[in-house]
């Protein structure tokens, strides 16, 4: 394929004439942009900053290609070097690798490998280039505490946690599962004056209903059968510091008026005492479902949802923010091969276009575990979409689609500070408009498809979905599915 007419520039240094006219007229012919030189010291008389690429014989007279080799690393170091060498002097060529160079060709020189190696180097340096830019964003602003973007949501989020972290109000966290509801609590804990404080996380759907209770605000010895000793909760643990509960609709709802009374009274009462126990816990909430919804449907306190949505911070999916992929691939990309003391992978643009094109029912978390599976299973450098799963080369559904859990949340949420006091208003719920009967069409088959493909194993699906057992028991009972 031809290059534009906005060719990049490569100098060709040789002190043959009839080899330097040929290969410039082969680097024409494919659309290049050639200047030639006739030696080492021609070339740095008449170097260009525009220059993308060197190409010039190891030995030549007044000033060798290794010499030149090292004059460019040292005032153009983002212009890559290739040398060209006769089969004597290989070893010598492979020092130059050593010193920098970007690969060496042999003489008499081909001119499909004299292409292809040409293609390769300009690719290479392309994405060096895209990474340092990549890198460059990433410390200007668009990584924040372990939460990376630069779409307006993200930087959205990023300012009210600023504004959040410093007071104490509840939060709630939107999001569906795999978005990073975890992360941005931890951000607001990292970013406030509980920072020294411990920061602990729950997920409400986890914990058995009879124990539950304990777990939150603890026991006394002998408050039940197997309570063999004091035991702190939850709340005690996290005490001068940060608590997430996640899933936080899968609360019982008689425990929902204790959790309640404790945001309200800052004090607990273990199980098994009448005691009121004061406590210092900044509470984050976070839920993968739409609030409003839980509480129309009775499994979510309204007066427990007003306290915690003082303010709001809705997480979009990833497909929602598709800006951000980018810069999401390159950070896990790094942090996998050092995690993993792997060479540095690059990233070839047919990947990222797939990644784009992909909806990414999990997330954030499954772009991660994606990118683990092509580090830990691909020994190429530079990573392809030939590397991925069929299901990266399928179109993409014409509409985003749905919370897998029925009634996902994805749009960001404004909030400020007015009158010294935090605020929150929430914006336009991109889910609002569906109707609830299309809501729970689209989850039941959701978990339908689910149960088929797990051969009707209940957990294992509950696990797929992202949603505790427990909600999946509710579900099925809700939609008559017995079987």
């Amino acid at each position: 394929m031809k290059m534009s007419a906005e060719a990049l520039r490569i100098l060709l240094v040789e002190d043959d004439p009839s080899v330097r006219q040929s290969m410039a007229q082969v680097l024409r012919d494919e659309g290049y942009d050639v200047r030639t030189a006739v030696d080492g010291q021609d070339a740095i008389d008449h170097y260009s900053d525009r220059t993308d690429l060197v190409v010039a014989d190891l030995n030549m007279p007044r000033l060798t290609g290794r010499e030149l080799l090292g004059w460019v690393t040292r005032n153009h170091p983002q212009t890559q070097v290739i040398l060209m060498t006769g089969f004597g002097t290989i070893p010598q060529a492979v020092e130059a690798i050593k010193a920098g160079a970007s690969a060496y060709l042999t003489k008499p020189l081909n001119p499909d490998e004299l292409l292809h190696q040409v293609r390769k180097t300009l690719e290479d340096r392309r994405l060096r280039q895209e990474l340092s830019q990549l890198r460059a964003k990433l410390g200007e602003g668009w990584h924040r505490r372990n939460i990376i973007g630069q779409s307006s949501t993200i930087q959205e989020i990023f300012a009210i946690i600023d504004r959040a972290a410093a007071v104490k109000t509840t939060v709630l966290v939107i999001g569906e599962s795999g978005t990073g509801k975890e992360l941005v609590a931890r951000a607001l804990h990292e970013a406030g004056s509980r920072r020294d404080g411990p920061f602990l996380a729950l997920n409400c759907g986890a914990i058995p209903e009879n124990l539950i209770e304990s777990t939150l605000f603890g026991h006394e010895k002998g408050a039940f059968t197997g309570a063999d000793q004091r035991q702190k909760g939850y709340f005690q643990s996290a005490h001068g510091g940060t608590l997430l509960l996640d899933e936080i609709g899968e609360l019982p709802l008689g425990l929902q008026s204790k959790l309640l009374r404790a945001l309200e009274e800052g004090a607990i009462t273990p199980v098994g005492t009448t005691a009121l126990q004061k406590v210092d816990v900044r509470i984050v909430a976070a839920t993968n479902r739409d609030p409003e919804a839980q509480v129309r449907e009775g499994q979510l306190r309204e007066d427990l949802y007003y306290r915690l949505n003082v303010v709001r911070i809705a997480i979009p999916p990833l497909r929602q923010r598709r800006e951000d992929i980018g810069l999401l691939t390159r950070h896990f990309l790094d942090e996998l091969c050092r995690q993993n003391n792997f060479e540095p992978r690059q990233v070839d643009p047919t990947l990222l276009a797939a990644f784009e094109r992909y909806d990414w029912p999990g997330n954030v978390r499954e772009l991660r575990n994606t990118l683990e599976s092509l580090v830990v299973l691909s020994g190429k450098r530079v990573l392809t979409a030939e590397d991925l799963p069929a299901k990266f080369r399928a179109e993409p559904s014409p509409q985003p689609s749905p919370c897998v859990q029925g009634e996902g949340v994805g749009a960001a949420s404004a909030a400020g500070v007015r009158g010294g006091r935090v605020g929150a208003a929430s914006a336009a719920d991109p889910t609002a408009d569906a109707s609830d009967l299309n809501l729970q069409s689209l989850s039941k088959q959701a978990i339908l498809k689910a149960l088929d493909a797990c051969g009707g194993n209940r957990t294992e699906a509950a696990r797929q979905l992202g949603i505790s057992r427990r909600t999946l028991h509710r579900r099925l009972n809700e939609f008559g599915i017995r079987e």
